[in-house]
């Protein structure tokens, strides 16, 4: 049924969980929400080892508490998270409709807040998107219905080494945390379009 010269372009839509980062007075927390991405796989043997390349898009709520300043959970404004990534996958069971798989990747995280767009608190001072490394770990199964078509469902857990730090000021208090890495859980599942020989 397989051939190692073949390509999977998986569009995939699912769940992001929400992830929080605790400093010493406080936390700042990007809430769950929708993660949209596209997948592609390259078969580079014929037992099941594939090479992949990933785009996937959240856009999230982030919000604030600092127990002394500013003692009640804020928001502050709307996030885009852009994550590009590259990794290795391994399929079982490859010659088989029904393939579990498991994979690693790494590549960079994008962090766009978007304070155009702000409807709460409005921070003093806008740092820009930040660009950081992040490593991924990814696990599922695939089951084609024909050669071509299939389904994929997976779970993968995203650690970017550092989300970037962000300023809050409102009336005379500020504060200004460096930020850290978080722990970004999402659910996918997509339709697979097989192609080549």
């Amino acid at each position: 049924m397989s051939s190692y010269t073949q390509i999977e372009i998986t569009p995939q839509a699912g769940y992001q969980v929400g992830s929080k980062y605790n400093y010493y007075d406080g936390y700042m927390k990007l809430k769950s929400s929708g993660h949209f991405g596209v997948t592609v796989d390259f078969d580079v043997n014929p037992i099941g080892a594939q090479v992949e390349l990933i785009y996937a898009f959240q856009n999230t709520d982030l919000n604030f508490k600092d127990y002394y300043f500013f003692p009640y959970e804020t928001y502050i404004t709307q996030f885009n998270v852009h994550h590009i990534q590259a990794g290795f996958i391994q399929n079982f069971n490859y010659d088989e409709s029904f393939r579990p798989f498991a994979g690693i990747s790494a590549g960079v995280v994008v962090f766009d807040p978007q304070y155009n767009k702000n409807n709460g608190g409005i921070p003093d001072y806008d740092p820009g998107n930040r660009t950081k490394f992040e490593f991924g770990f990814t696990g599922g199964a695939k089951y084609f219905f024909t050669d071509i078509i299939g389904v994929r469902l997976q779970a993968q857990l995203l650690v970017p080494l550092e989300w970037g730090g962000i300023y809050y000021g409102s009336g005379g208090g500020g504060i200004y945390t460096s930020g850290g890495s978080l722990l970004q859980l999402n659910f996918t599942r997509g339709l697979i379009f097989r192609l080549g020989d």
